[in-house]
Order: structure tokens, then sequence, then C-alpha cells
């Protein structure tokens, strides 16, 4: 979460402090991670499935979105760039529109549900929350703020795993922190 303070007339944001944690490692091909605001209950990907997962009219695109991270992500192909949308320092599932891509066939032309993340390679993705999409881009209509979070979540992941905080494992599906523990707090 992001906490506006604004002192003297002058305002400061202070970007608290999340988890990065696994989210499933048991894919053959991918492990995902996700974040958890400290002292938070749930993870914002945890938080995204929850919000839709009761909604008549976007329970299916949700099973089908939840079908390709697992099963064509997860399980057979792992995090391959065209299964994803880059559309800043976070990117988003599923990718746009129509094509072939090896063996699978994407068609989520018009698709109602962004699910942002950072894609770190072919074994490792970190989800973070979304929204439905309702407006043209990412920053309109009901994503906007999940889009803003995600890219705030990315730059500070990345940061950490530039200054050596945090740094992928030698066989690429999980993390390590400077201080060896399992709860990796940023």
């Amino acid at each position: 979460m992001i906490t506006i303070l604004i002192k003297n007339h002058e305002i400061y944001l202070k970007v608290n402090s999340f988890v990065l944690e696994l989210f499933d490692d048991e894919g053959a091909a991918c492990t995902f991670y996700t974040v958890r605001w400290e002292g938070a209950g749930l993870s914002e990907a945890d938080k995204f499935f929850k919000k839709f997962k009761d909604d008549v009219l976007l329970r299916r695109p949700l099973q089908e979105l939840a079908k390709f991270l697992t099963v064509v992500i997860g399980d057979e192909y792992g995090a391959l760039k065209p299964f994803f949308r880059f559309e800043n320092m976070a990117q988003a599932l599923p990718p746009s529109g129509g094509y072939q891509v090896g063996a699978v066939s994407i068609d989520f032309d018009r698709f109602p549900l962004r699910l942002y993340c950072l894609r770190l390679s072919d074994e490792l993705v970190i989800l973070f929350n979304g929204a439905e999409k309702t407006g043209r881009s990412a920053q309109e209509g009901k994503t906007g703020m999940a889009f803003a979070e995600a890219n705030q979540f990315a730059a500070r992941i990345l940061k950490a795993i530039c200054h050596r905080e945090i740094w992928i494992t030698d066989d690429g599906r999980s993390f390590n922190s400077e201080d060896g523990s399992n709860e990796i707090l940023l």
C-alpha cells in the first residue's frame, strides 16, 4: 500500500513493506510467486482470484485465465514472452489477440480480465493483482489502480534484485535473500 503524507504543503509518498512469497511451485515449467502487503491476510494474487470467483459474468473468463496460468505456463511451456502483454515494468495476462505460439493457439481477443505480473524468465513469474478491463488502456477504468500498484511492486522487486537484496537461485525457479530467510520482506 502507498500512504500519502502531506506536510507543510508538500506531498510525500510512503511505500509500505510487502512480502514476496511462493504462490505455486507445482508447475513443471514455471514457478509462481506473489506479493502480500505486510500484515495482510491474503496475497495480491489471491485477492484477484477471490474477487471474481463468484461473479456470474466473469467466472468463466477467470477459469480460462487460471487454466492458462497453471496448465500452459505452469506445466507445459513456461512463461514464454508471447504469453504476456508488455505494458510497462509490469506485464499483464492474458496476452492480447489471437495467434499461434508453437503448438499453443492463443485467442484472448477482448478478454475482460487483466492479471498483472512480473515475468522474470521462462521459469519464474511474480503475480500481482488485477481487475476487470473497462478502459482503452491499462491506466484507464477499473484496471488503473491495479496497474499502478503492479508497476510499483515490479520496480521495488527489480531494484532489490539489482542491489542484491534478493537474487534468483541457480535453478532459476526461486529466490534467496541476504538473510537467508524464506520470507522475503521488501
